[in-house]
């Protein structure tokens, strides 16, 4: 079964923001049954982006992470079979509004940090990765639409090509020593790291 996956080029991200913003414009006061409801305006970045200094004076230099949901095959947010949080097929982890209702718990679950809780509506919510776009035959999220560097491309494939992605681009896990067998992979992550 081909799953979609998240490349994500680290020496291409300049931190414009477009992916984030593009992530609020699409969730912000919009519910997309029974993806998710809508995000919070202020304290949610389901797609946040790290910084880090790599430089030093006189040429300094700053390196930068997204960081989305990484739809980990072996997530930790999914913890038990009540159905609050599930993985499709198709490789997207998606959190069950109905279900996870006051489940704080799963905020701390995802150790990159990437569930956050609305308040208002009192549930965890996260990166969907558009998954009622794709549904609907986009061709990517609107976080890699936005991109004007191209430092993020999302592909579908079965978990053998997957493997021959990562060997010949080079692709490396953000915390592999976590062994959650993320969905998202960076290229040129020493950059950061």
């Amino acid at each position: 079964m081909e799953k979609w996956s998240l490349i994500i080029d680290v020496s291409k991200c300049h931190d414009c923001n477009n992916c984030f913003m593009a992530c609020k414009d699409e969730f912000v006061e919009n519910d997309w049954p029974p993806y998710s409801v809508a995000q919070q305006a202020k304290g949610h970045r389901w797609m946040n982006i790290g910084r880090r200094d790599i430089g030093q004076y006189p040429l300094p230099e700053v390196a930068y992470l997204p960081m989305p949901c990484q739809h980990c095959d072996n997530a930790p947010c999914i913890g038990n079979d009540d159905g609050a949080v599930y993985k499709r097929e198709d490789g997207i982890v998606i959190i069950n509004s109905s279900k996870a209702e006051g489940r704080r718990d799963l905020v701390d679950a995802c150790p990159y940090g990437a569930i956050f809780y609305n308040e208002e509506k009192g549930l965890p919510q996260k990166c969907t990765l558009c998954a009622h776009l794709l549904d609907e035959g986009w061709k990517e999220p609107r976080c890699v639409q936005a991109c004007p560097t191209g430092a993020l491309k999302i592909v579908k494939v079965d978990d053998v090509g997957w493997d021959g992605l990562k060997a010949g681009e080079g692709l490396e896990a953000f915390h592999a020593e976590w062994h959650t067998s993320p969905r998202v992979m960076y290229k040129d992550l020493g950059r950061y790291t």
